[in-house]
């Protein structure tokens, strides 16, 4: 999701949105990792919606694609600079967390379940093949499920390069139909299908909802940058509180996708019609928001195990427990952008020659 294109205006704004969907899902793994280590809950379960970040990823992802990539539909010179770009932002860094973790389960039994996964297994994770979340959540990193919906985005957006739009449009056309009509229940998918319910998952229609605001920004001047962003944000805060509450059984595309939808479409029409300025920190963390993403989950269950051995009291106080959580988040936070600085970044800096050539 890094915009890398000379020939379109940066957007800070969107850069932030990355960083709060990251530490949504942090928030929302904090409560569920807690549950799981501490039996307690963290902060009282208010950031348990926490886990629409992904929603806003997908989403933000979807608008980013289509926002630099747009003049390279129909282009099949393009096709692979742009598999090499997304190659790039994806897999080296997650493949060097991926073997820290597996390596971590290896030689210390921080997992025992990782180390009883086939070969198969193993490479599915690694190439982020679609696989059973549980498998992914007990062994891999649980967040990998997500990143293999983006790679087949990926893979979708690629065809519109690789062929001209009478031949891409059609297939994309009837995909997109086809996973709307299983979203309102027309038809149904077996469970047992993983595959096809991968390929026809109601998520991937936040990706579409994404690719719609770029071009309907590309295509047209649209104004009224905070309404949008207001009412963005007071949707995406009702869909907080329905969560909360269990208050309706309605689809997060619904939920969380529009008002998203609503967010980015604000924020790139204020940004392009003005000045806006923007903290670097909040900058920085959404530059670091993928290292975040892919180690929140790694530093916070440690930690909490560690301290629980040492000090298993610490259930018994909820206001110290809660500030525990929240040194921990912020521990999560720090340790995620300087996996950015120092591992991340320089290897997306030493793919640049690369990048160039392709």
């Amino acid at each position: 999701m890094q915009n890398s294109s000379t020939s379109t205006k940066r957007l800070n704004l969107i850069q932030v949105f990355r960083g709060v969907a990251s530490v949504l899902v942090l928030l929302a793994h904090g409560d569920l990792i807690f549950n799981q280590n501490l039996n307690q809950d963290f902060l009282f379960k208010i950031f348990t919606f926490g886990g629409s970040g992904v929603d806003f990823f997908f989403v933000l992802s979807g608008f980013i694609i289509f926002y630099v990539h747009k003049s390279d539909i129909g282009h099949r010179s393009k096709l692979k600079s742009f598999f090499f770009k997304r190659f790039t932002r994806i897999y080296p860094i997650y493949w060097v967390i991926l073997t820290l973790k597996m390596s971590a389960s290896f030689f210390f039994s921080y997992d025992l379940d990782a180390n009883k996964r086939n070969l198969l297994e193993i490479i599915k994770a690694f190439l982020l093949f679609p696989q059973d979340r549980e498998i992914l959540s007990s062994s891999f990193l649980g967040v990998s499920w997500t990143l293999s919906f983006e790679i087949f985005f990926y893979l979708l957006f690629s065809l519109l390069i690789a062929f001209q739009p009478k031949f891409s449009f059609p297939i994309i056309i009837a995909w997109l139909l086809g996973t709307f009509g299983h979203f309102i229940g027309i038809f149904k998918i077996p469970q047992e299908s993983l595959l096809l319910q991968f390929i026809f998952n109601p998520s991937n229609l936040e990706f579409a909802l994404g690719c719609l605001a770029a071009y309907l920004l590309s295509r047209y001047k649209i104004g009224y940058g905070m309404a949008f962003i207001s009412i963005g944000a007071f949707l995406y805060t009702l869909s907080a509180i329905d969560y909360y509450y269990n208050l309706t059984e309605l689809s997060h595309v619904i939920t969380f996708g529009i008002p998203s939808t609503l967010l980015v479409i604000g924020s790139v029409s204020l940004e392009t019609s003005k000045k806006v300025n923007v903290p670097s920190l909040l900058i920085f963390i959404g530059n670091a928001s993928y290292s975040i993403y892919l180690m929140h989950g790694f530093v916070i269950n440690n930690i909490t195990k560690i301290v629980f051995q040492i000090y298993p009291d610490i259930t018994e106080n909820l206001f110290i427990l809660n500030i525990f959580g929240l040194i921990v988040s912020v521990i999560a936070l720090i340790f995620g952008c300087a996996v950015y600085s120092f591992i991340e970044k320089p290897l997306l800096w030493a793919m640049k020659p690369k990048l160039a050539t392709t």
